[in-house]
Parts: C-alpha cells; sequence; structure tokens
C-alpha cells in the first residue's frame, strides 16, 4: 500500500518562522487542446485539522476529488482561482498563461501572502517570497489541496462547454487529446475553446474567408454565439433543437428566470443588412411553434420566454457579434 507523503512540513518551517499566510499554488489545465488553463492558491491556518485525503489530484478519482473540494473550503482561510482563455493562450504561450492563472489566484486570496510554495517552476517575477517545489502537490498539503481546487473546478468548467459545444466529448475528455477528441476535431473542425496553436488543433483550423462550406460556417457562428451568451452568464440549455417539419432553434439558454430561444444568422461579411431585418414575420412565426414544442416537452420550465437575435460576421482576424435581446414578440 502507498503511503501518502504530503505533509505540512513546509509550511509548519514558515510558520514557525512568523509567516502565517502561506500560500499553496497549482494549475490544471496545461496540456489539453481546448479550455482555459486554471491554477488555485490556497491558505491554511497553522492549527488547520489535516484531511488524510489530501493528495495530489491525479491520484484521487473524480468523486473523491468532488468530496474533498467542499472539504478545502471548509478547512481553509482563503482560497484563490486564476483563469486564463484559450484565446490568451494562443496569444502569449501556455507556459506564460499559466503564470498569469498563478497570479491571478494569488491576487484573488483575500489576504496579504506571506510567501508561496508553487508546485514546479517558481513565478519568474517574485513579487512575493517564494519556494517553488518539483512534484510539490506530492508532498507539499498546500500544494495537495490547490492541485484539487484547481482540477475540481476546470473540470467543473469543462463539464459546462460540453453543452455549449456538443459534439467533443467535453465533459468525458476535459479537453485532452483522446483519440475520440482528436476524431471530433478532425470531423467538427475547431470550435472557439481549442487552443489554435496546439498540434492536434492548428491542422484543422479553417479560413474563414476562404471556405464555402455554408454549413459550416453557420456551425461556428452559432459555437460564438453560444460562447458568447456562455461568457455572458447565460446557461445553455440545448443546441439545435429540432421540431420535425417546424424547423429547429439555434439556441435555448436561461438567464436568471428568463428562457431564451435565440435565433443566429452568421454572415461573412456585413452584406445582409442588419440583424433586425433577419427575422420576417414567416420566420418568427416558425419560431414561436418550435419554441412552443421545446416546452411542451418541459413543462417544469415555468420561466418567462423571450426570443432573441444574435447576428455574427465573421472574418479570420476579428468576428463581430451583435446580439438583440427581447428581438421580436408573437
Amino acid at each position: 500500500m502507498k503511503v501518502n507523503q504530503v505533509t505540512l512540513d513546509n509550511e509548519r518551517r514558515l510558520w514557525e518562522s512568523s509567516i502565517k499566510s502561506v500560500v499553496g499554488i497549482d494549475e490544471a489545465g496545461r496540456g489539453p487542446l481546448a479550455g482555459p488553463v486554471v491554477a488555485a492558491a490556497v491558505v491554511f491556518p497553522p492549527n488547520v485539522a489535516i484531511l488524510p485525503e489530501i493528495n495530489d489530484s491525479k491520484q484521487l478519482s473524480a468523486r473523491k476529488r468532488e468530496i474533498i473540494f467542499d472539504q478545502i473550503y471548509a478547512t481553509a482561510r482563503a482560497v484563490g482561482i486564476g483563469i486564463v482563455e484559450p484565446e490568451e493562450i494562443d496569444r502569449i504561450n501556455i507556459l506564460q498563461a499559466t503564470y498569469k492563472a498563478m497570479r491571478q489566484a494569488v491576487g484573488r486570496l483575500k489576504l496579504k501572502p506571506g510567501h508561496l510554495l508553487i508546485d514546479g517552476r517558481a513565478l519568474p517575477d517574485k513579487i512575493y517570497p517564494q519556494t517553488a517545489i518539483v512534484g510539490g502537490d506530492r508532498t507539499s498539503y498546500s500544494i495537495a489541496a490547490a492541485s484539487i481546487i484547481a482540477k475540481v473546478y476546470r473540470d467543473r468548467l469543462m463539464r459546462e462547454y460540453d453543452s455549449v459545444f456538443p459534439g467533443y466529448g467535453f465533459a468525458k475528455h476535459k479537453g485532452y487529446g483522446t483519440a475520440a477528441h482528436l476524431k471530433a476535431i478532425a470531423n467538427l473542425k475547431p470550435c472557439p475553446i481549442h487552443r489554435r496553436s496546439f498540434a492536434g488543433v492548428k491542422e484543422h483550423i479553417v479560413d474563414l474567408d476562404q471556405v464555402q462550406n455554408t454549413r459550416y460556417l453557420g456551425k461556428y457562428g452559432e459555437d460564438l454565439a453560444a460562447l458568447y451568451l456562455y461568457r455572458k452568464g447565460y446557461q445553455i440549455l440545448q443546441r439545435n433543437f429540432h421540431l420535425g417539419s417546424y424547423g429547429e432553434l439555434d439556441i435555448i439558454a436561461r438567464h436568471d428566470d428568463c428562457l431564451c430561444f435565440v435565433e443566429v444568422k452568421t454572415q461573412r461579411h456585413k452584406i445582409f443588412g442588419t440583424p433586425e431585418s433577419w427575422v420576417d414575420e414567416n420566420k418568427i412565426k416558425q419560431l414561436y411553434l418550435i419554441a412552443e414544442g421545446y416546452l411542451s416537452q418541459h413543462p417544469e420550465l415555468q420561466l418567462n420566454c423571450r426570443f432573441d437575435v444574435i447576428g455574427i460576421t465573421l472574418s479570420s482576424e476579428k468576428e463581430q457579434i451583435e446580439h438583440l435581446p427581447d428581438a421580436f414578440r408573437w
């Protein structure tokens, strides 16, 4: 039986030298092909009651991590989370993005750090006194706790992204380069949370200025709209809801106490006029009937309803998004 080597030895040496705010730092998500990199910073009080289950997050089952996640929050003095999104990872590279996530995590602690214990490499700016510990998530209690917080937090994000971008299997592989994920990228092409600079993704990037496949352009526009809504705090309930001959609704999302039926219009250049002009009376009637069909299948959703239109203008350099909440009534 393997003995758990995670201890408070590093923390105690610092506490005994009158440094009370010892911060354990670790990250999750450096290697995946999709999704953000997430860092966590955790501070325990010197009299913390040790949780014997705390270990390197990779040594624990997903269910065990979820349980320990709540226990860490209950026993820690402070916890900070840092997130750097895929587009930033592509811009500054994954190492710099990891450093940035760690800085964010430390900055979001509601106390002043006294000393940082960091898994792996030290932060290059050295704003606070720090100790880098190779394999720290297997030896330092605070770092191991941070590894669990970062892993659970990121896994939860990737499960949410599974409904935002169906078909890629994010809930299962969390963005890592599994065979199933690589096959999905090849078939569906990269979505907006794929890391475009990573091998396995960059080979399948589509030039939006050149592609002639209007079906792909429509899907990518809907992907952008779904990500836009998600980052605005909407819960994506369903993409591409079909109701027989009536057609489909592009996105169904919940925002507070409102159920939003979203029509997405995608164009490569601004040649079709404003988004308001893209939904005529016949289309409004069609969308209303599809929405009624969805509500009949989900009677538990006793919410106010509205119809939104999102216009996406695509280009290889920068996409434009226009959102018209409550765009029309029937």
